[in-house]
């Protein structure tokens, strides 16, 4: 009878335990995966496309006309406010890189930012009298006449910018604002060999002028890319003020016939629509 009751309470045991064990197992936690972090930097390439609206050309207060040969009058000054060209539009491809940092304490993002890009934006347009000759006052009271199949340009060759940005991260996904400075490359252009392009010939400048930029975009870190990598959508406003170009001695045709000195750029507005891939060290 003993062997019996033994033998019943030892098969009983595993029975009376399991349960236990099951519920134990049921209510330990899971070990939850590690929230996403945007602090770190990152460094990357950028590609997008930019346009705007460029205001032209008008005399300024230090232009003058300039003749050749010396039997004409030479640097005649001229009177301030003259427009010599209608506004025109500017369009093209950008591309470059970036690099940045950033911090981040709860859902706030705040860094730094900066890029430098090629880019291929220009236009053109007539001098405001297309066919016919524009007569331009003098400060002596008479006029001088530059030629009516004039053609002005404005390359932009590159463009960079140095800006802070605030953002407001939801796990693996960021939005921001940005600003600073800017900084462009641009080439203006004169000629009388309609239609345009000149080529090489007329007057030609090229000038390097600080502006502002704001703006701002959305980033993103796919999980299987393991947080490494993120892409980036964004939109940019350049503004660079405006400024004076056509500098005598500053650059190739100026020996030409009819041209005007220390003429006055108007500010430059640019729009630019980009997106990048960058890497992030964690």
């Amino acid at each position: 009878m003993k062997k019996l009751v033994l033998s019943a309470i030892a098969l009983a045991a595993p029975g009376i335990g399991a349960p236990a064990i099951a519920a134990d197992m049921a209510v330990r936690p899971v070990a939850a995966a590690p929230a996403f972090s945007w602090t770190g930097c990152h460094l990357g390439g950028l590609v997008g496309f930019g346009w705007g609206r460029d205001p032209g050309y008008s005399t300024a207060a230090g232009s003058t006309f300039v003749t050749t040969p010396p039997a004409f009058p030479q640097n005649v000054p001229l009177v301030a406010g003259q427009q010599l060209t209608d506004s025109f539009n500017t369009s093209g491809f950008v591309g470059g890189g970036g690099a940045g940092c950033d911090y981040q304490f709860g859902s706030i993002v705040v860094g730094v930012d900066g890029d430098w890009n090629n880019t291929n934006k220009e236009g053109q347009s007539f001098i405001i009298s297309h066919t016919n000759p524009l007569f331009l006052r003098t400060a002596a009271g008479g006029t001088l006449g530059f030629l009516g199949n004039d053609v002005w340009s404005t390359q932009e060759r590159w463009f960079a910018t140095a800006r802070g940005r605030v953002g407001y991260a939801v796990d693996r996904w960021l939005l921001y604002v940005t600003g600073g400075a800017a900084w462009m490359r641009l080439t203006s252009q004169e000629c009388n060999l309609a239609p345009f392009p000149c080529g090489t010939t007329g007057v030609v400048q090229s000038d390097t002028r600080r502006g502002w930029t704001v703006g701002g975009g959305v980033e993103y870190a796919p999980t299987v890319l393991k947080g490494h990598w993120i892409v980036r959508a964004e939109y940019l406003y350049i503004n660079i003020p405006s400024y004076t170009t056509f500098t005598p001695g500053d650059g190739p045709g100026y020996a030409t016939i009819g041209w005007a000195t220390n003429l006055s750029h108007g500010a430059i507005e640019n729009h630019i629509v980009r997106f990048g891939l960058s890497y992030k060290f964690l």
